[in-house]
């Protein structure tokens, strides 16, 4: 009997947290909504049936915006997390997000769509800027990984959701309903509390004190304060220059170079062309057997399985695992596309083929909620003492936009210059190239402390 009550005595209350990951999903979700919209919409506004006319190379430039806009977000998203905290970033953050919807529903010339895909860059800039950060300071180790998988999860409900609604619905009446969405994140982020580590590092004790035992309603007060403190009160008052100064440190500058890297490669994989012109890659690969927007609605059913996947691996068998599994499965999806139009284009039958194309999105879709997504933003939020965070995340995510910028915006010039059977297999070349590096310099970080994980790697270095 005393063994049992010693165990319900010990047990963690980690539901403060959960209710905190939940708020993220649904920031995620309408990161979904925004990228997945591409794919159906872009399809329907290219077409004859449009009522905004619009070339592909108009379509490019709606796609490309995003990734543009995200440079700035990072920016803005930096500087709001330095000076307002994480949370009450993600609360700014849900503002661009709904003017974004605001300018689709209003939309009557492509101008209108280029500022709401801009807006919609500033929005995931932002977004990538605090919310990994805000998990990671308010999460117990053991679930820290859960719950940015259960973020990230936010983002594939959301693709399937604007992937349905693209079928059935018009632009105007999904952008209303992803408005309305908006409002219940700006709802549940009024409400939290902001992050202790924020709190502390502003000097605001009587509200960190209040927001710690919000979120680890269990814990000895005094003495995770007292850890945070000598945790951050060494480096709270850094210059920016300072701050900058800290990367000649080995494993500071290593740590950037590893999110870097792993960012890099997320963005340069064909992901975010895969993602915004699914439609229009399996009408070009003669997918006839189901309707494609049917099919897409399908793969992005597939990308929840993937997040549940990552959900339970990512703490039990470790970040460089997952992101492994995930470079070695998008590899082969890829080698599966390139090989479908390499099929076309030698005459073979396309209604023999159509399975070829639809088993690489679905796995190209698992694949990438299992570790290409939520692997570097997990990461993020551990690698990176707190007084260099902000700069770590700024940094990256400009790197991220960069890159998805270049991807995007040369993706529709290369298909006219190599076509899609040569593209495809420049992607999966490029993520092998991955492999070796994450087996060399990606940590392994699972059920570890922020704290621990910093002794580890200056010990490393």
């Amino acid at each position: 009997m005393d063994h049992k009550t010693e165990k319900v005595v010990t047990k963690r209350v980690m539901w403060p947290q959960w209710l905190a990951g939940i708020g993220v999903a649904l920031l995620m979700l309408q990161m979904g909504l925004s990228l997945a919209w591409n794919s159906p919409y872009i399809a329907y506004l290219t077409s004859p049936e449009s009522y905004i006319s619009m070339t592909m190379k108009e379509a490019s430039w709606v796609v490309s915006l995003i990734n543009f806009g995200r440079i700035f977000g990072a920016i803005f998203g930096s500087v709001s997390v330095s000076y307002l905290g994480s949370k009450t970033t993600i609360l700014i953050n849900s503002f661009p997000i709904a003017m974004c919807w605001i300018l689709t529903i209003a939309a009557n010339r492509v101008e209108w769509l280029y500022a709401a895909r801009f807006l919609v860059g500033i929005y995931i800039g932002m977004t990538y800027s605090s919310f990994s950060l805000y998990l990671a300071e308010i999460a117990d180790p053991t679930i820290r990984g859960a719950l940015v998988v259960l973020a990230m999860s936010g983002s594939t409900i959301g693709s399937l959701i604007i992937s349905a609604m693209g079928v059935y619905l018009t632009m105007e009446v999904s952008g209303i309903a992803c408005l309305l969405l908006c409002f219940v994140v700006m709802i549940i982020f009024i409400w939290l509390p902001e992050s202790p580590h924020h709190l502390l590092k502003t000097n605001q004790q009587d509200k960190a004190r209040l927001a710690l035992l919000w979120y680890h309603r269990d814990c000895d007060v005094d003495m995770e304060l007292r850890t945070l403190q000598e945790f951050i009160e060494t480096n709270n008052n850094l210059s920016f220059i300072n701050i900058l100064g800290e990367f000649k440190k080995a494993h500071l500058r290593k740590a950037l170079v590893l999110l870097t890297m792993l960012f890099m490669y997320s963005m340069m994989c064909g992901l975010n062309n895969i993602y915004f012109y699914m439609e229009i890659i399996l009408t070009n690969a003669q997918v006839t057997v189901i309707k494609p927007a049917i099919i897409v609605t399908i793969v992005a059913a597939f990308g929840i399985a993937g997040s549940i996947l990552s959900f339970f691996l990512i703490d039990k068998f470790g970040r460089r695992f997952l992101m492994i599994s995930s470079i070695l499965a998008c590899v082969i999806s890829l080698l599966c596309l390139g090989l479908q139009f390499h099929l076309l284009d030698a005459g073979y039958d396309a209604t023999v083929l159509q399975g070829l194309a639809i088993f690489a999105m679905i796995l190209f879709q698992v694949a990438v909620f299992i570790g290409m997504l939520s692997v570097p933003n997990t990461v993020l939020g551990e690698i990176c003492p707190p007084h260099v965070k902000n700069v770590v995340a700024c940094f990256t995510n400009i790197i991220a936009g960069i890159f998805s910028f270049i991807s995007t915006a040369t993706y529709q010039p290369l298909i006219d210059l190599i076509t899609e059977k040569y593209i495809f297999f420049v992607y999966a070349l490029i993520l092998l190239t991955a492999i070796p590096y994450m087996l060399i310099y990606l940590p392994e970080t699972k059920g570890k402390s922020l704290q621990q994980i910093q002794e580890d790697l200056t010990k490393k270095s």
